[in-house]
């Protein structure tokens, strides 16, 4: 994986090169955009966040050569999403589902320029189903009359996939009411949900991981948050396209170019800043195009017709 990388890392930086022979008038955005504000949408709780993506700041002013670089970490999905329509958000890391509404709020001005890989190199991850260690619950069916959590509405794996998979079965309506689980409860991001199963105030909650041995999950315990002894898995989806770095299309060629360079070199370039930022979660960052996210724009396209 690691050569595959640096394979990778090398055709981006001969793009950027290309890109940086454009006229001069495209390579003055530097002087438009002196400060940014990166942004992450994450399920994590919100001092782990600060903390592990504070590293991203200075290494991201350096290599982009501007003035600042502000980061703004939240698991209110939707608040960040606004964040970028209303350009106080200029590059954030969004799931799939958050992209698919980028997408339709901006008319389509959004693109990916990075995406995460796994430790194990894979570039998609899975939504699963998370009970204590202890619990009799084995079997999808034996979640009928449980309480389940979900994250967020806007959460690729903690909701949106999870309850469209869940009306096929016709364990849910349209209206997102359940007659199969006893409840369905609001946790607010993976972490609080995790939390929750292990302290018995649920039966299971949604959450994703790379695989049983990377993900949320092992980032939770590696912050102290969850023992990875105290919770199981019994189910897992199909994966997923992972989680693109996200910009808008209207941003000048050169300026995104720079962005996916940075990113994919991160872990060369200034490997104090990756280990931070990539500690039990990351293998690195790659390339992906916007039709990776394609089936989730179909998706929120039919969800908006049902409402």
């Amino acid at each position: 994986m690691r050569l595959l990388l640096r394979m990778l890392a090398l055709t981006v930086a001969l793009a950027s090169a290309a890109v940086a022979q454009t006229p001069a008038a495209t390579q003055d955005w530097r002087q438009q955009f002196r400060n940014i504000t990166f942004g992450v949408a994450s399920g994590e709780n919100q001092q782990d966040g600060n903390l592990r993506w504070a590293a991203m700041a200075p290494y991201l002013k350096r290599c982009l050569g501007i003035e600042n670089v502000t980061i703004r970490v939240s698991n209110d999905y939707s608040a960040m999403i606004e964040a970028m329509v209303q350009g106080d958000v200029h590059l954030a890391w969004y799931g799939p589902s958050q992209y698919a509404i980028l997408w339709d709020l901006t008319r389509g001005d959004v693109v990916p320029v990075a995406v995460d890989v796994s430790p194990q190199g894979d570039m998609g991850y899975r939504w699963n189903i998370i009970v204590r260690a202890d619990s009799p619950i084995r079997t999808l069916e034996d979640l009928r009359g449980k309480t389940l959590g979900w994250a967020t509405p806007t959460s690729t794996s903690g909701y949106v996939l999870p309850m469209q998979f869940f009306r096929e079965r016709g364990w849910v309506d349209e209206r997102g009411q359940s007659n199969f689980f006893g409840r369905l409860v609001q946790t607010g991001s993976h972490d609080n949900g995790m939390v929750s199963v292990v302290q018995g105030r649920l039966d299971a909650t949604t959450g994703w991981y790379y695989s049983p041995q990377s993900g949320a999950h092992v980032r939770a315990a590696g912050a102290g948050t969850i023992r990875l002894e105290d919770i199981r898995f019994i189910h897992e989806s199909a994966q997923i396209p992972n989680a693109p770095f996200t910009t808008r299309l209207s941003y000048p060629a050169p300026m995104r170019a720079k962005m996916s360079e940075c990113l994919i070199n991160m872990r060369w370039a200034d490997p104090q800043a990756w280990e931070t930022v990539s500690r039990n979660v990351f293998g690195g960052f790659g390339l992906i195009s916007h039709e990776a996210y394609e089936p989730f724009i179909a998706l929120r396209q039919a969800e908006r017709r049902r409402r």
